[in-house]
């Protein structure tokens, strides 16, 4: 009888340090937060309905979001707006940012199908216009706008990993204005832009944004 219970002494030690184990891992998995620190990466594609100053009424891009808390999502984006200005100019601009994402209702990758949120951030915009090859003269001009962008928006979870989301938001910038100046090269009607220092220009933009994104993996 006593050698019996000798062999089952090392079974009886490894259950009884397994037990507290299992006890603190089930706690770890209690209190750890399973959706804060997720990165996503996605693609989008953005609309202006109302075009002024000749700026791009559609645009593309990438961003990529970091999740760091329960409710509150950080999205990092870059968009490319190409335009052509009548027939003798190209403008072109490339706006970058960052958002803080609010869900009011409920976070994301719970089983909902459908999760609102409002987003704020920084942005700035790079904006370069320049004469057509077929203009008599080349030339060019750039400029930096800075400003905010704020909206509201919608994510539809297609899985825990995949979703798309639309948001509608308004840009407010500020810069220097851009001054077009007309003239008249044999009998041809030309524009030149310039850049003149001592105005700065308020400039806002409805858009429209729709992006896919994809979960890459957990950060922390």
């Amino acid at each position: 009888m006593s050698s019996k219970l000798l062999y089952l002494a090392p079974v009886v030690s490894l259950v009884g340090i397994a037990v507290p184990n299992q006890q603190a891992t089930a706690q770890n998995v209690q209190t750890k937060n399973p959706y804060s620190g997720d990165f996503q990466f996605g693609l989008r594609g953005t609309l202006n309905p109302f075009i002024k100053n000749a700026a791009s009424w559609i645009g593309y891009g990438a961003q990529m979001r970091i999740k760091i808390s329960r409710r509150v999502n950080t999205e990092w984006f870059a968009d490319y707006f190409p335009a052509t200005i009548k027939w003798n100019a190209e403008r072109r601009d490339i706006r970058i940012g960052t958002a803080l994402q609010y869900y009011p209702l409920h976070e994301i990758y719970t089983g909902k199908e459908c999760t609102p949120y409002f987003s704020i951030g920084p942005t700035s915009t790079y904006t370069r216009i320049s004469s057509g090859e077929f203009n008599s003269e080349q030339w060019e001009a750039k400029r930096w706008s800075f400003g905010v962008i704020a909206g509201m928006g919608m994510l539809l979870n297609v899985s825990r990993k995949f979703t798309f989301g639309f948001v509608t938001q308004y840009c407010a910038q500020i810069a220097t204005e851009f001054k077009f100046r007309n003239a008249t090269i044999t009998n041809v009607s030309d524009s030149r832009t310039t850049l003149p220092d001592n105005k700065v220009n308020y400039e806002g933009q409805f858009l429209l944004c729709m992006s896919v994104n994809y979960t890459l993996g957990d950060l922390w």
